[in-house]
C-alpha cells in the first residue's frame, strides 16, 4: 500500500484547522500547528509534502516561514499553498515572490482547496499531459 502523503497546516484560527483537518485527515498523514515558529520546527521534523500555511499567524507571518522553507535546503522543495483572508492581488503577488506555489483566499471553497492540494501531491506525468495535446 503507497504511504499517505504528508501535510502541514498551519493557521492560529482552530476551526480552520478543523475544517482542513475534516477536509484532508482521511486521506492524508495530516500535522497542524497555529504558529509561525511552531510551523518551522514542525516542518524540519514531518518533512512535509505540502504546507497550508496562514499569512496572519503569530511569531512569524506566513510570508515569512515561506521564505525560511525555501531558504531551508531539506524543505526547499516542499509545495506550499498560502491560505489568507487578504484578497488584494498585491498580497497575493507578495505570496508568489516568496516562494508559494499557490494562493487560496478565505473563506476558502472546499473542493477548491481539496482539487489544489490534489494537483500539488500528484501532478501528472508529462507524457500524460502531452497525450492530451
Amino acid at each position: 500500500m503507497q504511504e499517505k502523503s504528508k501535510i502541514l497546516a498551519v493557521d492560529d484560527n482552530s476551526i480552520n484547522l478543523a475544517v482542513i483537518e475534516e477536509l484532508l485527515g482521511s486521506q492524508y498523514n495530516l500535522m497542524t500547528v497555529s504558529t509561525g515558529i511552531d510551523a518551522l520546527k514542525m516542518a524540519q521534523e514531518f518533512r512535509p509534502d505540502l504546507i497550508i500555511l496562514d499569512i496572519m499567524i503569530p511569531d512569524m507571518n506566513g510570508y515569512e516561514v515561506c521564505q525560511q522553507i525555501r531558504k531551508n535546503s531539506s524543505l526547499r522543495h516542499t509545495k506550499i499553498i498560502m491560505v489568507s483572508a487578504k484578497a488584494m492581488t498585491s498580497d497575493r503577488l507578495k505570496g508568489y515572490q516568496v516562494g508559494t506555489d499557490d494562493y487560496l483566499t478565505k473563506p476558502f471553497d472546499e473542493e477548491e482547496l481539496l482539487a489544489k492540494v490534489g494537483a500539488h501531491l500528484h501532478p501528472k506525468p508529462i507524457n500524460a499531459i502531452q497525450e492530451n495535446e
